[in-house]
């Protein structure tokens, strides 16, 4: 062999050596599930963006995923089409336990700090007498530290994952002034997926505020296409509810709306369910398990919350007669006041007659015209 030929060679073993390095695997993940999820598919997102990043088929009652990742980012499990826990995907081997506790590296360690320091203030104030003056001062203080924890959070790591988790935390309680604040005071937030979905909501939040029109949508399911205006707008009002089976607060205002729906059916309040971010079979499974009796829009996914902005759930819409949104984002005793005012200046024979009304003047014009 000459000397060309061997170097050639010995450059092409390197360049080998160099890619087998490069496509080792830098960081594995592991998550304990229970027994009947083997032979289930396991899905690893990009918590931020939504992303599929891989996925493999559960065995021996393991979740388990290796592979390449240069930046660490937000990552979450999947597990047999149910959510799981959320964590830092990063180099290294990162180990979630049953609980949904992520450990192994720094980032993954640094995450839970935060939520484990509050789980100890939130412990230290269970043990305090309120009824103590003293003891009501340390609680009002412990009060204030615990809801300084997201903060210190983010601005502890303000330029890694971590930081965009817990800036996310608070971020779902500001207006459209203040995030427009913090993205300028630090733009990388700009480049996060769910910052951008944010600020979106927020801008058709105000579109469909209180005092606007409600905008109309429509879903097909089932072969059958249902849209909100099919129950608003008819001469009553209705209260549209936006919930999902799986949302432990939605069902607690189920009994909230069954109490509203039970005392104004027979005096023009309409009650319509919308059903989001939810598989059908969950829903009506839920609606029958909770007896709710009104109509309900199925598999309406993210239609309706992308045109009312709607980032959490349950939100509730008041809609008066003639389309105008009258009460939103309201739950428990602040709906029931809302409700109560509105149906206790309704009077639905009116409104009939007024609406007809309406009509007849239409058509006439309309005569008119034409001749």
């Amino acid at each position: 062999m000459n000397k060309k030929s061997f170097f050639l060679l010995s450059a092409g073993l390197l360049a080998v050596s160099a890619c087998a390095v490069e496509t080792q695997p830098n960081y594995t993940l592991s998550f304990p599930v229970p027994a009947d999820k083997n032979n289930t598919m396991a899905y690893l997102l990009d918590w931020d963006n939504g992303q599929k990043l891989d996925s493999v088929v559960v065995s021996d009652a393991q979740v388990k995923f290796s592979g390449v990742i240069d930046d660490a980012t937000l990552g979450r499990l999947v597990v047999d089409g149910a959510r799981g826990p959320i964590f830092i995907l990063e180099k290294g081997n990162i180990v979630i336990s049953p609980e949904g506790k992520p450990s192994g590296t720094p980032l993954n360690d640094k995450f839970v700090s935060y939520t484990q320091l509050m789980s100890e203030i939130g412990k230290e104030y269970q043990t305090l007498n309120l009824e103590d003056s003293v003891q009501a001062a340390k609680a009002k203080q412990l009060e204030a530290d615990y809801d300084a924890v997201p903060m210190k959070a983010y601005q502890e790591n303000i330029n890694n994952p971590v930081g965009l988790y817990w800036f996310l935390q608070q971020a779902y309680e500001m207006d459209l002034a203040q995030l427009d604040a913090a993205i300028s005071k630090n733009p990388g937030l700009g480049k996060s997926k769910r910052v951008e979905s944010l600020r979106n909501s927020l801008l058709a939040k105000a579109e469909t505020s209180e005092g606007k029109q409600y905008k109309d949508f429509e879903v097909t399911y089932d072969g059958k296409v249902q849209k909100l205006s099919d129950y608003v707008g008819k001469g009553h009002y209705t209260l549209v509810d936006f919930w999902a089976s799986w949302c432990g607060p939605c069902i607690r205002q189920t009994k909230v709306i069954k109490q509203l729906y039970n005392k104004y059916k027979d005096k023009g309040l309409e009650v319509v369910g919308v059903a989001v971010w939810d598989e059908p079979a969950n829903t009506l499974k839920a609606i029958k398990s909770h007896g709710l009796e009104w109509s309900c829009i199925m598999d309406a996914q993210t239609i309706p919350t992308d045109i009312y902005g709607i980032s959490s759930i349950p939100c509730i819409i008041l809609i008066d007669p003639d389309g105008k949104i009258v009460s939103r984002d309201k739950q428990s005793q602040e709906l029931i006041d809302d409700v109560d005012a509105a149906m206790a200046d309704f009077h639905p024979e009116t409104s009939a007659v007024m609406d007809n009304e309406a009509k007849n003047d239409t058509a006439s014009a309309d005569t008119t015209v034409i001749f």
